[in-house]
């Protein structure tokens, strides 16, 4: 009797398989899990002009000159725009992750910076875009993302996550039943005969299944037996 090759078994097995029903899960839940289907962002990263640096929000044109003195209008913390423009001669405090106000087109790091009540001297100049996370720069609305048949890892949820994204639509998990056979087979921690050995391979195909996304069903133990 000839073997079957390995290749020929896998097509087998693959020729009677067929994509699991979708279902959305939580994002906290969806890792190791397949996604269903292609998923694009749905707004700009980041939404709005941002500072990559704590610092001043100033326009390029006034501080080429540097050291020059600015007067302060106000600040754009993370979170909250400053309902202002930036005109000539003027700046504003500005931290990590804040919008840069309108008229701003770059900042200078606060290193850079003597501050003195409501005036602030630039001690070194930068060119437009210095410090700025532009709109879009990460994706842009409509950019795809993330591919169906993607497994989810960290990276992926994190992702998601920024996509504002709750849920993800993905592929029900395979059942795998496995089944161990052999006279001389006994569970990990029973005393084997002199003639019987430790049922392994059923405890590392189980692990294999849990690793790859899939739920393993112990079928335990069947005798050499044509009734089992």
């Amino acid at each position: 009797m000839s073997l079957l090759p390995v290749e020929e078994a896998l097509r087998r097995i693959l020729d009677g398989a067929a994509p699991l029903p979708a279902e959305d899960v939580p994002l906290t839940e969806a890792a190791g899990r397949v996604l269903a289907e292609d998923l694009k962002a749905t707004r700009d990263q980041p939404p709005f002009d941002a500072s990559s640096m704590d610092g001043y929000a100033v326009r390029a044109a006034d501080v080429a000159a540097a050291p020059v003195t600015l007067q302060v209008i106000g600040e754009a913390p993370a979170g909250h725009a400053l309902d202002a423009v930036i005109g000539a001669g003027e700046a504003a405090r500005i931290f990590t992750g804040g919008p840069l106000p309108k008229g701003a087109d770059c900042v200078i790091m606060q290193e850079n910076t003597a501050r003195d009540g409501d005036t602030v001297t630039i001690l070194k100049g930068a060119p437009a875009g210095n410090f700025v996370r532009e709109r879009g720069m990460d994706y842009a609305a409509g950019e795809p993302l993330l591919a169906a048949g993607t497994q989810l890892g960290a990276r992926h949820i994190n992702l998601a996550a920024s996509m504002n994204r709750p849920t993800l639509p993905v592929r029900r998990r395979p059942r795998v039943a496995i089944l161990a056979t052999g006279d001389e087979l006994v569970l990990p921690g029973q005393t084997p005969r002199d003639d019987q050995i430790i049922a392994s391979n059923s405890f590392g195909l189980a692990a294999f299944v849990q690793a790859h996304g899939g739920e393993p069903v112990d079928l335990g133990l069947a005798p050499d037996d044509t009734d089992a």
